[in-house]
């Protein structure tokens, strides 16, 4: 069985800006992939977070709008972050999903 049929749901690929704060330090980072469940971030010089970490998720959409999402680690690989969005955000994802279609 290969990694794409573990998930949950299908990934898009998404190269858009991303900023994480685990415990308000803030970490930029590049996101990778998203779907209705998570998203791979690139991982930032210099942090390495545990898997469970809880962080919030600030997505820069356009020029003017941003939008946060609640999630945690769900692992760490060399170069990347897998990331599990919280329950109870389904209209925030949505936005960030119909956002993701435009760009890419």
């Amino acid at each position: 069985m290969d990694e794409i049929e573990k998930r949950g749901h299908p990934r898009a690929d998404a190269f858009i800006a991303v900023m994480v704060t685990p415990n308000g330090d803030l970490h930029s980072a590049e996101v990778i992939d998203v779907s209705e469940s998570g998203a791979r971030v690139g991982l930032s010089p210099g942090w390495m977070p545990a898997t469970g970490t809880r962080l919030r998720l600030f997505f820069r959409l356009d020029a003017d709008n941003e939008l946060a999402i609640e999630g945690s680690v769900a692992r760490v690989g060399v170069d990347h972050l897998g990331l599990r969005f919280a329950p109870a955000q389904e209209a925030q994802i949505q936005s960030l999903l119909s956002t993701v279609g435009r760009i890419t």
